[in-house]
């Protein structure tokens, strides 16, 4: 089985304060074979505010100074976490350039309310016994969602933790599920799958373990080849929690292989 995460942060994204060196270490620690750092660059920040800008040199900086001290031990790749491309596709693409060469791979994520509620953070909003906020909140999603991958397929390589909003739903006392967006959701599988694009099974530091063998079910049966793993670490106890169980997932769910990314072009690897 191919030990992998491609869902990780280090210190250059905003709810992060760890060096990718100790981010990395933890990684070998674990018994991983490839790592990518993922920093978040959200077009839209905290407040809702605009945010064009990514710290593109101290992130190639700090991931040259790791790979070189790490040799051969373990492989290392270059992400980003690309939030809220809907909101300025202009800006989305700016930023995707200026990675250059050397990015490898790219997570499409929704992190905000775009259009709705001065387009404040989804894990900020308090959704406790206000269903109607809480569908709000999942249909907005699923809306940018299908404009990223319809109209922006350049601006991602894994569709990210498509369920993202329900970990703050469900935290918040609501029991909305992806079933109840099943049609929606296979509409935008049928996409990722058609332009061969990636979905990411992201178990939130193995977190989240129960919703993922229903989607990767449906992702299957739209035609989706191409999956990608991560835990979304943002501290060092983090790192590939729940990855081994995410690979199961998917051998029971029929995928053969798992992917990570070089340069952008997928790489498939026996699970």
């Amino acid at each position: 089985m191919y030990l992998c995460d491609l869902h990780s942060h280090s210190k250059i994204s905003p709810d992060c304060d760890v060096p990718l060196r100790e981010m990395v270490l933890a990684a070998i620690d674990a018994g991983l074979q490839e790592f990518c750092v993922s920093d978040h660059h959200d077009l839209l920040d905290y407040d809702g505010l605009p945010a064009t800008v990514f710290d593109w040199p101290a992130a190639k900086a700090q991931y040259h100074a790791v790979k070189e001290e790490l040799g051969d031990r373990l492989t290392l790749r270059l992400g980003l976490e690309l939030g809220s491309a809907p909101y300025d596709p202009g800006a989305a693409r700016m930023a995707l350039a200026q990675g250059g060469e050397e990015l490898d791979f790219v997570l499409g994520s929704l992190h905000n309310w775009i259009g709705f509620r001065d387009n404040g953070l989804l894990d900020m909003t308090s959704y406790r016994g206000d269903e109607a906020l809480a569908r709000l909140a999942m249909e907005s999603t699923l809306d940018h969602t299908w404009t990223l991958v319809a109209q922006m397929p350049d601006c991602y390589d894994s569709l990210a933790h498509v369920s993202y909003p329900l970990r703050y739903i469900h935290n918040d006392g609501i029991a909305l599920s992806m079933e109840d967006y099943e049609e929606r959701v296979r509409a935008i599988f049928t996409e990722v799958a058609r332009t061969d694009h990636a979905m990411e099974v992201n178990v939130w530091h193995g977190a989240d373990l129960d919703s993922w063998p229903t989607l990767l079910a449906w992702f299957k049966e739209c035609g989706g080849k191409l999956v990608t793993v991560g835990a979304d670490a943002h501290r060092p106890q983090a790192v590939a929690a729940g990855i081994p169980q995410a690979l199961e997932m998917m051998k029971a769910a029929g995928f053969d292989y798992v992917t990570t990314y070089e340069r952008r072009k997928p790489l498939l690897h026996k699970l």
